[in-house]
This record gives structure tokens, sequence and C-alpha cells, in this order.
């Protein structure tokens, strides 16, 4: 069921309309002033992009600029390095209440 929108000639006022068939024409008026007078505008078109449509529009030299960044950056700023730190709460030498609870 698309939805459209639509500008009323009276208020100016975009009003939003779910319709249960293509073309078809709102049963009420303007949300605004009740007019019948509306008119089907051109709605703003959103999409989402795949992490592999994302990552090809890098710019080719990114993943060299990462690498010598991290190359550059001491080694505690490695994500990895706080994995590996990372004990179950039965095993740690600080026992307190885990930051979730369930």
């Amino acid at each position: 069921m698309p939805i459209y929108e639509y500008r009323c000639q009276k208020c100016g006022e975009v009003s939003a309309f779910l319709l249960k068939n293509y073309g078809g024409e709102p049963t009420s008026g303007c949300k605004q002033c009740q007019s019948n007078d509306l008119q089907r505008i051109m709605s703003a078109v959103a999409y989402h992009r795949s992490e592999a449509d994302k990552f090809a529009q890098l710019d080719p030299k990114y993943g060299k600029m990462v690498d010598r960044a991290l190359a550059k950056a001491p080694s505690d700023t490695d994500p990895d390095h706080y994995v590996r730190k990372m004990v179950p709460f039965s095993a740690a030498k600080d026992q307190g209440d885990p930051y979730f609870k369930e």
C-alpha cells in the first residue's frame, strides 16, 4: 500500500495518505483545513545500502590510511587488545555488578 503526499492548494500544508491501491485518491481532505483541493507532490525517496555498497564507495586509499594510522597508534588502541583482556565475570578479580543485566 503506497503512501502519497499531497499539498493543499488552499493552505499549502503537506499531508501524507496511505492509499489502498496505486493511483488512488485520498478519501479525506487536507489534515489542516479539510479542503479537498489537493495536488499530489513528489515525495523524498530513501533507500538502504548494503555494507558491500558502502565499502565500494570508499576511497581506495582508505584501507592504506587506516593501516598506517593503526601502525603509528599505541598498542592499547587496537580493539583486539581489549578483547584479549576480557574474562568471564566468574573469573574476574573484582566481583561487581555486570554492565548489562538480563
